[in-house]
């Protein structure tokens, strides 16, 4: 079997592949050939008050490409307050490290195929799981965009937006100017395409067919006075306030849950179950106004959708297959990605960009090679 780091994924992943074998991922789950297990997260208290461990799991299984994945994920979390928001920081070992992994399968004999840093695969099916919402959601000439966040996310996010739509035009506002300006700068050199620094979140959206937001915080900072008739808005954490929740239209979203585990549920808004071992108000002391729900109605309710949200959900799913309807006019404002609730299909995410990563990467004489015995036993479990 190999071991793939973020460096061999680099070299063969491109944002193409990516996109198209998500979009062919959907459509196997249509077809009833993929199943796929949302995100859980357990919480574990620590000998510090201001941090929390963090496990999180997601997984797939494809009948089509014979293979089954496991994305697993090691984090110490604590939260800090940023300027005006709440943003949350993690590490594993120590800051500056992360801990991420994928798990590749042979479904055919159940021979573990591969170990995956899971890093670059990740931003990269994130952002291209966003292009999908804004290829069969945002308005067909749409070509505007506006980031909020420079990091890893927004670039991953341009490069699949601009791979589904004409772009002309970007605007980007990080809090940092350095960053915002360091992102503008790279992004117009790899695309080829203006990109602007802007020295608000409120002169990044305004004006804009697809409004992106890839921030870490875990307070609002898209507010419902910023949302304009005809945006299509993607999020990667809880950025949208409620009552920009509420200008939605119509959402991606819908999908059930499909995975309960014992356990205190402490949380749902994310779209995925969260549990806990220790204290729930410990927790939400450490987590301060980043605290995602104060409780849920009754022990183990999940929500479908905030509660704000009064418009209209269509699955991913649905939409590729074609039997799900999309925007109805130029004028609504469309969403995908932490708005319409639902169970979501991370995992379907990864069995996806894995398989393809690792027979390219095979291919390529790329990864060091790991003896497969040492995952194979002789004692039946």
């Amino acid at each position: 079997m190999l071991f793939l780091n973020n460096e061999d994924i680099l070299k063969v992943l491109t944002i193409q592949d990516t996109i198209g074998v998500l979009e062919e991922g959907h459509r196997e789950l249509a077809r009833q050939d993929l199943v796929a297990r949302p995100r859980i997260d357990i919480y574990t208290e620590t000998d510090s008050p201001e941090r929390f461990y963090r496990w999180g799991t997601m997984e797939g299984s494809s009948k089509g490409l014979h293979r089954h994945a496991i994305r697993m994920k090691s984090d110490v979390v604590s939260w800090r307050d940023h300027g005006t928001s709440r943003v949350e920081d993690k590490y594993a070992s120590r800051p500056g490290l992360y801990c991420g992994l994928i798990f590749l399968f042979d479904t055919n004999n159940g021979e573990p195929l591969a170990i995956m840093n899971e890093g670059y695969l990740q931003h990269l099916r994130v952002g291209g799981l966003a292009a999908l919402g804004v290829k069969y959601l945002a308005k067909p000439n749409a070509s505007t965009l506006g980031v909020l966040g420079a990091g890893g996310m927004a670039h991953s996010h341009l490069l699949a937006f601009a791979a589904v739509r004409g772009l002309k035009q970007v605007k980007v506002f990080s809090p940092t100017p350095a960053n915002r300006e360091k992102y503008a700068k790279e992004m117009s050199e790899h695309l080829d395409l203006e990109v602007i620094p802007v020295e608000s979140a409120e002169e990044a959206v305004r004006g804009v067919d697809i409004l992106s937001t890839n921030t870490n915080s875990m307070t609002p900072v898209v507010l419902g006075s910023m949302l304009e008739p005809g945006m299509h808005v993607t999020c990667v954490s809880n950025e949208l306030a409620p009552d920009a929740i509420g200008r939605v239209d119509v959402a991606i979203g819908g999908d059930p849950q499909s995975q309960l585990i014992q356990g205190e549920m402490i949380d749902d808004s994310h779209g995925f179950p969260t549990y806990l071992a220790g204290s729930r108000h410990n927790l939400e002391e450490a987590m301060g106004s980043a605290r995602r729900r104060a409780g849920l109605e009754r022990p183990g309710e999940v929500p479908a959708r905030p509660k704000t949200f009064k418009g209209r959900t269509v699955s991913l799913v649905d939409l590729i297959a074609g039997s799900g309807t999309g925007r109805s006019s130029d004028a609504e404002i469309t969403a995908s990605g932490g708005v319409g609730g639902g169970g979501g299909k991370q995992g379907l995410q990864f069995v996806t960009t894995a398989s393809i990563a690792y027979d390219k990467a095979k291919a390529a004489g790329l990864g060091r090679e790991i003896p497969t015995e040492w995952f194979l036993q002789d004692i039946r479990n």
